[in-house]
């Protein structure tokens, strides 16, 4: 058991360190403006998180069948030899630093999205304010434009 958590644990590092790949390539992109490059490595990050969060899911229950209130690798730890308790040790707080730096990407990722998001949508809004005409235009036959205030009642035939 205790060489399948080691397992689980190494390959839990080796996908967030593909994460801390795919993120920075991801910025690469925000950067360069190139949205179909972005969504496509959207696609392949939410999949590794996917695959994470399942291995995080067998991991848990790995430790519930060697202790049944265990949740957490701290609370088996101590049915490891010391070789294994040193290499579970490391890979744990090898899985914490990257985790941590993948955190940061992500935040990174997201406030460059967001303010090209908000710098689009101001644009959009000021365009959208010189299309709309002001109160007091000519119409197409060249008389200045009276809008009425009041609502009125259309009759005739058609």
């Amino acid at each position: 058991m205790t060489s399948r958590i080691l397992a689980s644990l190494d390959r839990q590092e080796k996908a967030l360190a593909l994460l801390a790949m795919l993120q920075q390539e991801e910025f690469t992109h925000l950067r360069v403006l190139d949205p179909t490059k972005v969504a496509g490595l959207e696609f392949s990050i939410h999949e590794l998180l996917r695959q994470i969060a399942v291995e995080r899911t067998d991991l848990r229950a790995i430790y519930v069948t060697i202790v049944p209130t265990a949740k957490r690798l701290f609370d088996v730890i101590h049915t490891f030899s010391e070789d294994q308790r040193q290499r579970a040790q490391a890979l744990y707080e090898g899985l914490d630093r990257r985790e941590q730096a993948c955190a940061r990407q992500a935040e990174q990722n997201f406030k460059m999205a967001l303010g090209f998001y908000d710098q689009s949508r101001s644009c959009v809004e000021f365009i959208q304010k010189q299309l709309v005409p002001t109160r007091d235009v000519y119409t197409a036959a060249g008389r200045y434009a009276r809008a009425s205030s009041e609502p009125t009642l259309l009759s005739g035939r058609m």
